[in-house]
């Protein structure tokens, strides 16, 4: 057992004696033992010069019965005399002599932060979101020094105060460590990568460790359980990292690319360091407007950038001021449910259509009921103005808008083809119409009488005439919607693209037809979002020179424009639907869906596709 343990550890037996025993300018007294291990015993001492309290681990050169033994101690000095750095725990002195090894390292008096959720629970984001600041920063200068931890976890970051300090490098390798036990795994199994579990070990690997115990502290348990480290290191592939509770969307992804299963893909420290959940000032509210005011952030980096460029932004609705240039934008939609109103001696507007006039048509059939609905709303979205009937209307419309959104998403995958990674596209093409399946399985559940969405006075509620209307709106969605996932489906099927699918674990863990909804659904997809959004940003990239930011982008570029945008604004609501998990109320207020889905194609401009890459940019996609 290592330094950092052994001060949290009482030996089984009090050790008898006052005599304080002194090595040069360091002493402690037999008495003052405060952790035993294995080969050693660690005291409370003291610095006789400066008084400073210190930790002396004093390692019994008996109890170093193998060679293994004798390497993991000098990795250990090795590796903490090349650190000094205010969030790892410092290596004073070593001290050798024929019986004993002595190590003088820093004391720190406030214990672990493993036992900090024994004594006070689940901690607080925002406390977390400081300690992991402080452990990053630790980590960062082991990285420069080419320095592998091997056993990060909560119990291995002790505190001085509210400060964190890694410790316990007794797994460590650094550049002059010659390891000598190939097949031996180290480290603790629960906060162990897939790679680990196979002896390969990297800065992913502690970036790995870093995950699950921040997952640990805000939960009070790992995101895996097992009963052996072979079903551990299976469940980590394939079973989807679930959150079962409130946590911020910024630090639900700094944990998911702690864990994301292929190294190469997973964040380094670097990456986690310019995060947004530890860059930005303050987190966002973990419940109410949180995203909401996160779109509005955003929306007002937009509108600066439009006033740059010589044009005005104005809110969704506002189309009095016709003689300038006007976005009616909600966050990054440009181009499909904003209308662009432009002068008349300027330039006129050429749409370009989506659908065919037959499908235009179909389209506008289908939402009659939905558009009648949002008109009658659109004014009223403070809670206070809403009966309980309305408010329970307003919840189901938004989930059939929604719907009727994915659709769209769906049919422009179909026309432009910018997803060229082999099978990326068909995981996304499944994912969406998935999705609709499960929101429409969602609406079934309300219809046979079960209220899943939390509608007040449900029973009350079911015998209003408004709500016998929206039945018959999902009865519509229902049968179009199945059929396309249907389709979909089965154009899956194939044995040699089923088990090139099944490949990823994760995406394999929602291959299926159960739509029963749960938030890693949504952690997947957007993972899978992100990729395609890359990839389209990366194709466009070499296609688009900007010149003109007024000028119409070309028609075959302009479809990949719209593409992209419409999957910004599909991962900003799998976001919020993550967010607003147990409030169907708050995703319909804060989402404005009912203004998405029924959004008007326009003709784009480069200054459009430059608003959208900024887009990809604040969003830390």
């Amino acid at each position: 057992m290592l330094v950092q343990q052994q001060q949290r550890q009482m030996p089984a037996t009090p050790i008898p004696g006052n005599a304080r025993k002194v090595i040069e300018n360091f002493s402690y007294a037999l008495s003052d033992a405060i952790g035993k291990g294995f080969s050693s015993i660690v005291y409370k001492g003291r610095n006789d010069e400066t008084n400073e309290v210190v930790a002396i681990k004093v390692i019994d050169k008996k109890g170093l019965k193998t060679p293994l033994h004798y390497q993991l101690l000098r990795s250990e000095v090795e590796a903490l005399s090349q650190l000094n750095s205010p969030n790892i725990m410092r290596l004073y002195k070593v001290y050798y002599t024929e019986n004993n090894t002595y190590l003088i390292t820093e004391f720190c008096d406030s214990g672990d932060l493993g036992q900090l959720v024994t004594k006070t629970g689940i901690q607080k984001e925002q406390n977390m979101q400081k300690v992991f600041y402080g452990i990053i920063q630790g980590y960062k200068q082991m990285k420069q020094r080419g320095i592998v931890h091997r056993d990060l976890k909560p119990a291995n970051i002790l505190l001085k105060g509210s400060v964190p300090k890694i410790a316990d490098f007794g797994f460590a390798t650094t550049p002059q460590t010659v390891l000598t036990m190939p097949n031996v795994n180290v480290g603790s199994p629960l906060y162990m990568s897939p790679q680990a579990f196979k002896n390969r070990y990297s800065e992913k690997s502690d970036i790995w460790a870093l995950g699950v115990s921040l997952y640990e502290l805000l939960f009070g348990q790992v995101p895996w359980q097992a009963g052996s480290e072979r079903e551990l290191a299976q469940r980590m592939a394939t079973v989807p990292v679930h959150f079962p509770g409130h946590i911020s969307d910024e630090c639900k992804d700094f944990i998911y690319r702690c864990l994301i299963v292929d190294e190469s893909r997973r964040a380094t420290v670097e990456e986690l360091e310019s995060h947004i959940w530890l860059s930005k000032q303050e987190l966002q509210p973990i419940k109410g407007n949180g995203f909401s005011s996160m779109f509005r952030s955003n929306q007002q980096s937009n509108q600066q950038q439009l006033l740059q460029n010589n044009t005005v932004a104005t809110p969704l609705g506002d189309t009095q001021n016709k003689q300038s240039i006007q976005f009616q934008t909600r966050e990054s939609n440009y181009g499909k449910e904003n209308a662009i109103i432009v002068k008349q001696s300027q330039q006129s507007i050429m749409q370009q259509p989506l659908k065919s006039i037959k499908r235009v048509q179909e389209s506008r059939k289908e939402s009659q009921i939905s558009q009648q609905m949002n008109q009658e709303y659109s004014n009223q979205r403070e809670e206070e103005y809403w009966s309980e009937s309305k408010k329970n209307d307003y919840i189901i419309l938004a989930q059939l808008n929604f719907c009727r959104y994915l659709y769209r998403v769906s049919a422009l995958m179909d026309k432009h083809r910018f997803v060229q990674t082999p099978y990326l596209r068909e995981k996304l093409m499944f994912l969406v119409n998935k999705n609709i399946m499960i929101k429409l399985n969602c609406l079934n559940e309300v219809m046979q009488g079960q209220n899943t969405l939390g509608l007040e006075k449900f029973q009350q509620y079911v015998q209003n005439p408004q709500y016998t209307k929206l039945c018959t709106a999902i009865h519509q969605y229902n049968q179009k919607y199945t059929l396309q996932f249907n389709t979909v489906w089965l154009s899956l099927q194939n044995p040699d693209q089923k088990s090139q699918l099944a490949m990823d674990k994760k995406f394999d863990a929602v291959f299926d037809e159960n739509f029963t909804e749960y938030e890693s659904f949504y952690i997947i997809l957007n993972s899978i979002l992100r990729n395609a959004i890359k990839e389209i940003e990366y194709s466009l990239e070499s296609k688009i020179i900007v010149q003109d930011t007024q000028q119409l982008l070309p028609i075959d570029i302009e479809g990949g424009v719209i593409l992209l945008d419409y999957l910004i604004t599909y991962f900003q609501l799998a976001t919020l639907i993550q967010e607003c998990f147990e409030n169907p109320y708050e995703f319909a207020v804060d989402s404005k869906i009912e203004q998405i889905a029924d959004g008007k194609p326009v003709r784009l401009t480069y200054g459009h596709y430059i608003e959208i890459r900024n887009k990809i940019k604040q969003l830390d996609i």
